[in-house]
């Protein structure tokens, strides 16, 4: 059995992918119970992509995590990161013994420093090959109306890759694997931090051509980054990597461009989250990139994740740092 912990967009997204198996059911845990009602009633998450409609007769729905982590042999993790924590550690961890992890999540545990994996790995002692993380360049808000789907499993278990492959085949989503699950990993972290700078520079009006530069820019300092923690080089033309990083900086629905496109016209951060209403991930992953060039001496190497950090964590002013990028980097 299949079970999924999250309710938000890409969770509602994931189950839909999930249930166009016809004979499959899913254990759902869903901690809203004005989410858990809707779905309930009409199959609909009244929260996130409301327009969507599930099969509520193949989902077994619970605010019950030990329930549904029971009754699961595959767990798909779709919480943001500043919160996956929280949830899996009311449960012992003999409670995911023998389990095997789908990680949906591109994002960094805030106060751990380190990435969904090495957690799974360090804290419940999850065996490397019962690990997946899933890699875009994928929204949400296409993958759950049928439109065409990219996504690459990386797992170092290639039976595990393809088994999750197998479980999320239907005529829209198409696939690839990688055993490269550490770089895919942590490829998904910087992106999202470029991201914002992307929507800052749209949102201080800055136009196109400065934002295919600034990606330009990004993928070498992505390249650079690699080299902190793996001695391997980066695949950038691959769709993990380039086309995540493209699909994350320019489509209206990334939340971490609609970070930087706000912050840039002036908006206080703690009105823009309210006003999402979801998580951007890459705040989290700019200071988390930021601690580890203080620690390796590497922060010359990473001056756009440094402009991002300046601007959330220091309260610089976008653009002076963004003109400075201008003259400077790109």
């Amino acid at each position: 059995m299949i079970g999924v912990i999250g309710s938000g967009t890409w969770a509602t997204a994931i189950v839909k992918i999930l249930l166009e198996q016809e004979d499959r059911t899913v254990n759902w845990w869903v901690r809203s119970d004005e989410v858990r009602d809707g779905l309930e009633r009409d199959g609909r998450n009244p929260k996130y992509l409301p327009s969507v409609q599930l099969d509520q007769k193949r989902l077994n729905l619970s605010g019950d995590l030990a329930k549904v982590v029971a009754q699961s042999d595959y767990l798909f993790l779709v919480t943001p990161s500043a919160y996956i924590a929280t949830v899996l550690e009311t449960l012992p961890k003999s409670a995911y013994k023998g389990k095997k992890f789908i990680s949906a999540i591109k994002g960094i545990i805030p106060d751990k420093r380190t990435s969904v994996s090495v957690y799974l790995e360090t804290t419940f002692k999850i065996k490397k090959n019962d690990i997946c993380v899933i890699s875009g360049p994928t929204h949400a808000e296409e993958a759950s109306h049928g439109m065409p789907t990219f996504l690459t499993m990386a797992s170092n278990s290639p039976t595990l890759a393809i088994e999750v492959e197998q479980m999320m085949c239907c005529p829209y989503l198409h696939t690839t694997h990688t055993t490269d699950i550490w770089v895919v990993e942590r490829i998904g972290l910087t992106k999202n931090i470029y991201a914002i700078c992307a929507g800052m520079c749209q949102g201080l009006g800055y136009g196109d051509n400065l934002n295919a530069v600034m990606v330009s820019a990004a993928m070498r300092e992505t390249s650079r980054l690699t080299r902190l923690y793996s001695s391997q080089s980066v695949p950038i033309t691959d769709n993990w990597y380039l086309g995540d990083m493209m699909v994350t900086c320019w489509s209206k629905h990334s939340r971490n461009r609609r970070l930087g496109e706000e912050v840039a016209k002036g908006k206080k951060l703690e009105d823009i989250f309210a006003e999402m209403g979801m998580i951007a991930e890459g705040y989290f992953s700019a200071k988390n990139y930021h601690e580890l060039g203080l620690m390796m001496g590497k922060v010359d190497e990473m001056p756009i994740v440094e402009a991002v950090y300046h601007v959330l964590y220091e309260g610089a002013d976008p653009k002076t740092e963004i003109d400075n990028l201008i003259e400077h980097v790109f």
